[in-house]
Formats: C-alpha cells, sequence, structure tokens
C-alpha cells in the first residue's frame, strides 16, 4: 500500500508540512511535526503522572483516515501468511460503544487480534493514529501488551447508522503464542474514555484456544 506524502499530516494535531517547520514521516502515514515532539520531550521529563501537557495531547481528537482503494489486488498481497487464523466474533458494548473481536491470527513470532470498533463518528483527518490499548494474558500468567493499539481505520462502508461510525483496528503482540496456552484474556481501554461521564472501563473478552 502506497501513500502520498507530499499529502501528510502530523498525527497528533493534523497539521500540514507547510504548516510546521519540521514534519518526521513514520511507517505508513503516520507523521509527527517538531511542536509535538518538543510537547512530547515535555511530558517525558515531567514526574507527574497526569500532567496538564499529558491530558491536553490525550484529549485531542484523534486523526484518522479512510482505508485507500487498492490499485491492484496482487499489489496488496501478503508477504507473510498467518499459519493459522482463529475466527473470535466476541463483541461488548458499553455507553453506545461496540468493541467486537473478529480474529486472532498466528505467525511464527508474533500475533495479532483484528477488531471493529462502533461509536459515534472521531473528528476525520489524515493519518493513522491507534487510540485503543491492549493487553493479554495467558492462563499461565504471560502477559504481552499491543503495538500501541496497532492501526485503526474508517470504515464507512461498514455502517448503517448515520450516528455510529465503525472503525477497523488490529494490534500485534510479541513473541508468539505457546502451544501450551489454552485461554487469552484481552483488555481494551480507550485513552480518551477517561473523560467520559461516567468513565469508560476497560473491555474484557476470554478467547479459548485449541491448539492441536
Amino acid at each position: 500500500m502506497s501513500f502520498d506524502r507530499s499529502q501528510g499530516r502530523c498525527s497528533f494535531c493534523g497539521r500540514r508540512a507547510s504548516e510546521v517547520r519540521r514534519m518526521v514521516a513514520g511507517p505508513g502515514a503516520a507523521y509527527i511535526c517538531d511542536e509535538c515532539v518538543a510537547l512530547c520531550e515535555e511530558i517525558l521529563h515531567d514526574n507527574a503522572p497526569f500532567s496538564a501537557q499529558a491530558l491536553e495531547l490525550a484529549s485531542r481528537p484523534p486523526v484518522v483516515i479512510a482505508i485507500p482503494a487498492p490499485a491492484d489486488a496482487s499489489a496488496t498481497a501478503v508477504a507473510h501468511e498467518p499459519r493459522r487464523t482463529i475466527t473470535v466474533e466476541l463483541e461488548q458494548k458499553q455507553q453506545g460503544m461496540i468493541l467486537m473481536l473478529r480474529e486472532l491470527q498466528l505467525f511464527t513470532e508474533h500475533f495479532e487480534l483484528r477488531y471493529l470498533w462502533i461509536r459515534p463518528p472521531l473528528t476525520s483527518g489524515f493519518a493513522f493514529v491507534p487510540r485503543l490499548i491492549f493487553m493479554v494474558e495467558d492462563d499461565r500468567g504471560k502477559q504481552w501488551m499491543g503495538d500501541r493499539g496497532g492501526i485503526l481505520l474508517a470504515r464507512p462502508e461498514f455502517a448503517n447508522d448515520p450516528q455510529q461510525a465503525v472503525y477497523e483496528g488490529s494490534a500485534r503482540f510479541r513473541p508468539a503464542i505457546g502451544n501450551e496456552t489454552h485461554t487469552l484474556l484481552v483488555r481494551a481501554a480507550d485513552p480518551l474514555g477517561q473523560f467520559e461521564q461516567p468513565p469508560l472501563k476497560p473491555w474484557e473478552f476470554e478467547i479459548t484456544l485449541s491448539l492441536l
């Protein structure tokens, strides 16, 4: 999948390259401008767990992008297919939002969770920004943290309610799941949920595996 980097916007503030002094390009369509880098440095040097700068950054509207249509289906073929895909189809609802776990994909060195997040529309933008944080624990006590929630994509073709938007996401975890694992407890949290009234609780799901 290719992106026109001349159209890039900061994934944290949404400004174009022409509106800032410097823009650093990340993977895919992710960018960060020099001013947001400076803000992140201030947060890292502040010992307070919830400083004013950190809360201001977390309260910004998420910046997302609609998934681009592939020009050629063969060009989007995945180089490394999962060795196994498990259909999960678990969902939970709270405060007008639904989180659906759809698939668990097992690779040689990692595993991925694919999900749908149905909620009131987020402010539209032009870069991928993950907004769900995942933690996974198996029945033997081993824990994994997701890679910042993975990629979040707007999927308007899935929506059938004008008051709701559908976002498709994925989260990657390393290392891979061991053959001795029988169940996974998945917790997912929305960082912006602390500003809801009442605050959103983490979603919890249990996935049973039958690794034969």
